[in-house]
């Protein structure tokens, strides 16, 4: 069979990254005999950068195709200039759509709103079964960010990508998500009678790979190795990663490392230059991260308070590697976390109970080994590539029956 996968913010296979969800979903389905095209976008949205400066068909392997529309470029992620990109993408993709016949079926990754408006309407006038995987909750995402002080613009700011996305939800047979929380949250605008929540999943045996391959790092042979790895964006709560080592800077047995890029690297740096028990890394390419990974102990995910993120790629990219987590994100992601004994939480910006959580770890080892099982068995029964993709080609198979 024919399947479509519509992608636009997702790594594709000629950025040469170590895994994502649609490509492994495409892997999988590649694996069964069926032909797969990959619909992407020529702008690259991480690091802002074109790929192809016009739309660029690519024969990467056989039965695999890739199409890269063409796409107008932005430099802000909130800014007028990306939602027109959004809404011109949109309707370049279907033209290109028109002119490739039919697939079996399509699966499409919401965000964002405009593309899946004119995708699922696309579907429906050509009677072609749709699955709409949910990343991100937009609108929703956009309107917390929205000042108090100007709450009362955020009916008529929002009433259009409100109204289309409900559009596009009556359209869809079927909707996915990465977390129970976003499939409710999608009810909020149109019920679909079939979903189904498939986490963000970590390739296991590819990380257990690299963990057991690691290189060996001159470093310090601390008893107790955090990581924090991943943006250093508003919504990340560096400072409180910071506020805690602080708090633990006299406990020479407990080190930091932060791998990423983002504006609060400059916090980062200023706390390094005072203190000692801090690692700065810079952005990471994944064989190295893998390797610091291999050498640490727990993994961090602190956000902010009202960050709208329900489960991360983090969770089962750190269980996967032996690592329990540190979390203070309030979502379903906390309810794994904590139900599962695979990690400890602390309230959004509480630096104290954070420090108190790496201390409960420090003073019992068997703990941390009991966690680091856990999380291990985990990852390997929810969290596995090999698991939660093969169950979409499940659904993709069933729906064009």
């Amino acid at each position: 069979m024919k399947i479509w996968l519509v992608s636009i913010f997702e790594q594709t296979p000629i950025d040469k990254v170590f895994s994502t969800r649609f490509l492994s979903i495409a892997e999988e389905a590649l694996s069964r005999g069926h032909d797969v095209t990959f619909w992407g976008s020529t702008f690259k949205h991480n690091t802002k950068e074109q790929r192809f400066e016009e739309t660029t068909y690519v024969d990467y392997k056989e039965n695999y195709k890739l199409v890269f529309v063409k796409s107008m470029g932005y430099e802000k992620n909130i800014a007028p200039k990306r939602l027109i990109s959004h809404a011109l993408l949109g309707k370049e993709m279907v033209k290109e759509m028109g002119k490739a016949g039919k697939p079996d079926a399509i699966l499409l990754a919401f965000p964002p709103i405009s593309l899946a408006y004119y995708v699922s309407a696309w579907a429906e006038q050509n009677k072609v079964p749709l699955i709409m995987d949910i990343i991100d909750p937009w609108p929703t995402l956009f309107e917390t960010a929205v000042p108090g002080w100007v709450s009362f613009l955020k009916r008529p700011i929002f009433k259009t990508p409100r109204a289309r996305l409900m559009e596009s939800l009556k359209k869809v047979d079927i909707v996915t998500a990465i977390s129970n929380q976003y499939l409710d949250w999608s009810s909020e605008f149109f019920v679909v009678p079939k979903k189904e929540c498939l986490y963000p999943a970590a390739d296991y045996s590819a990380i257990r790979r690299y963990i057991d391959n690691a290189k060996p790092l001159d470093l310090p042979n601390k008893k107790l190795n955090l990581i924090y790895a991943g943006s250093l964006a508003s919504s990340y709560d560096i400072e409180n990663i910071l506020a805690a080592a602080k708090q633990l800077s006299a406990h020479e047995d407990i080190h930091f490392y932060i791998a990423g890029a983002g504006p609060k690297e400059a916090f980062i740096k200023k706390y390094t230059s005072v203190y000692g028990n801090v690692t700065f890394l810079g952005r990471l390419n994944k064989d190295v991260l893998m390797d610091y990974y291999a050498h640490c102990d727990l993994g961090m995910t602190q956000h902010i308070k009202g960050a709208t993120q329900s489960v991360t790629y983090k969770l089962f990219d750190l269980l996967s590697a032996g690592l329990p987590i540190l979390n203070s994100l309030e979502s379903e992601m906390k309810d794994i976390i904590v139900d599962n004994e695979v990690g400890l939480h602390n309230i959004p910006g509480d630096a104290e109970g954070l420090a108190q959580n790496i201390l409960t770890f420090f003073q019992n080892p068997d703990q941390l080994k009991s966690y680091q099982e856990n999380g291990l068995n985990l990852a390997r029964k929810e969290g596995d590539t090999k698991v939660i993709y093969k169950r979409f080609v499940d659904i993709i198979e069933e729906l064009s029956c």
